[in-house]
């Protein structure tokens, strides 16, 4: 027996196992998702990191460092050198916490809330490609689908 047969005989089991086809599949999905959303964000002149960044500032409106680099899965380090690329563009400042004033809350600029606008009519355009397959039902049902599946990874 070869070493190429002997290694593609002892995965048999998991290279035939329809959920672990489902793993890469979803995997793939995410990867073409996030590349769509690349491309059009790059007409914005926005990384990847960049417009979720600011998709997260707006939907926890003022956050701190420390917020948005746990909701972004990164060190408070590279998420302040985010911070910093964003600020340089003038898509988000620093402003000093109301109430503590060691702290300091991010916040759009009034340049990244009139490119808002435009930066979700982009987002929303791709998501209507993307799902336009898709009744309302099954999407209910995909994104309970979803839930579960992660639900059982936590």
């Amino acid at each position: 027996m070869t070493q190429k047969t002997t290694a593609a005989t002892g995965y048999q089991k998991l290279l035939n196992d329809e959920r672990v086809d489902l793993t890469f599949r979803l995997n793939h999905a995410a990867r073409l998702l996030r590349g769509r959303f690349d491309s059009v964000m790059q007409s914005f002149d926005l990384t990847r990191a960049q417009w979720r960044a600011l998709l997260y500032i707006a939907r926890l409106s003022n956050p701190t460092q420390s917020e948005l680099a746990e909701v972004l899965e990164s060190g408070r380090a590279s998420v302040g050198v985010l911070i910093d690329q964003l600020e340089q563009q003038g898509y988000v400042c620093r402003v000093k916490d109301s109430d503590d004033r060691r702290v300091w809350r991010i916040a759009l600029t009034k340049q990244a809330i009139i490119r808002q606008k435009e930066i979700e009519q982009s987002g929303l355009r791709v998501v209507d490609e993307v799902f336009a397959g898709f009744d309302d039902r099954e999407l209910r049902t995909l994104g309970r689908c979803l839930d579960k599946l992660i639900k059982g990874i936590d």
